[in-house]
């Protein structure tokens, strides 16, 4: 309680400095004043486990602020807020911020003011809770959309802390510290992360970039360290996209390789795409006596509708390539609108 009324009043303090900034097109009627975008989220998904014949849903609400502040002939920083109110149903591994799968939380996505006044968008300072970059999920806008990228075998997507970034003219860069314990700020096992990616423009139809993580994760049974480094690639071609990540390191001592791959096709006015996924995962667990190697592989499809008047409709389904008791077939159905 106490955490969520000083985020709410740091929100509070930022919507009224920009009420009360003006740009370099002076004053604006709006009410977050000029530079500014915002929007009420909302979405319901369905989850379907076939294995287990059984199925959960998520119910979630929120808000989506985007105010850039400037000066009158520069750029001040970005703000971006986005607090949701989340409601799960029969979830059976909900989020460490939720008491159990019947929860209801508060939880913030993002919420983070990124200071790009020093040197033109070259060296930034960025505060609050962010991805934290890594890979290409550091590329994409997942927050809320069923399509998610690499995120799972960190253990971690967003969390809170600080970071440099920037873009110079053939390179991008961020470079961040945080907490380790994702939507809130908890120190029980004394949880970090350093992590970071430099990659190629952002811009360009082929993009490569290298990502560093290391640290110790929070989860629902404490720390779990981290240590990996990763290479992804990018390419685009008219309406396709291929993204290819690749990893290798450490997790709790265990030495692991995570590969993932996807093939995405857009149709020509972008408000309907269909895509397919392929992940694979190779653990070697060291014990006393002998090492012991374990894989998971998986392939899932899906597909996304951007109807009339914000509303969104996306499904998906997963399923195991190998004999792997860890992953289940699932199929996802979620309907999102934005006002």
């Amino acid at each position: 309680m106490v955490k969520n009324a000083i985020l709410y009043g740091t929100s509070v303090f930022f919507l009224f400095f920009a009420s009360n900034s003006q740009s370099s097109e002076g004053a604006d009627s709006d009410f977050f004043g000029a530079n500014s975008r915002w929007s009420i989220d909302a979405a319901t998904r369905v989850t379907h486990n076939q294995d287990k014949d059984s199925s959960s849903f998520m119910h979630v609400i929120g808000f989506d602020l985007h105010k850039i502040f400037s000066h009158k002939t520069y750029d001040i920083g970005t703000l971006t807020l986005q607090p949701y109110l989340v409601k799960l149903s029969n979830v059976a591994n909900p989020p460490l911020n939720f008491d159990d799968g019947n929860d209801t939380q508060l939880t913030w996505r993002i919420a983070n003011f990124n200071y790009t006044g020093l040197s033109q968008g070259k060296f930034n300072i960025k505060a609050g809770h962010f991805e934290i970059p890594f890979g290409l999920e550091y590329q994409l806008d997942t927050n809320g959309t069923l399509r998610q990228i690499t995120s799972d075998d960190r253990g971690i997507k967003a969390d809170w802390g600080v970071s440099v970034n920037g873009i110079l003219p053939n390179v991008e860069y961020e470079i961040s510290l945080t907490r380790g314990s994702g939507s809130e700020i908890k120190s029980r096992g004394n949880p970090h992360v350093f992590a970071g990616r430099i990659g190629s423009s952002s811009h360009k139809n082929f993009v490569t970039g290298l990502s560093w993580f290391t640290g110790d994760v929070l989860g629902k049974q404490g720390v779990t360290e981290h240590n990996k480094v990763a290479l992804d690639i990018s390419y685009y071609y008219y309406q396709w996209q291929f993204m290819l990540e690749s990893s290798a390191g450490k997790e709790a001592g265990n030495s692991t390789t995570n590969s993932f791959a996807e093939l995405i096709w857009n149709n020509a006015t972008e408000k309907f795409s269909t895509y397919l996924q392929l992940g694979y995962n190779n653990a070697e667990i060291n014990h006393e006596v002998n090492n012991k190697k374990s894989s998971t592989s998986y392939w899932l499809t899906g597909v996304q509708w951007l109807g009339g008047n914000g509303f969104d409709v996306s499904a998906q389904y997963k399923h195991k390539l190998n004999n792997s008791p860890v992953i289940d077939s699932i199929l996802t159905v979620q309907l999102r609108y934005r006002m």
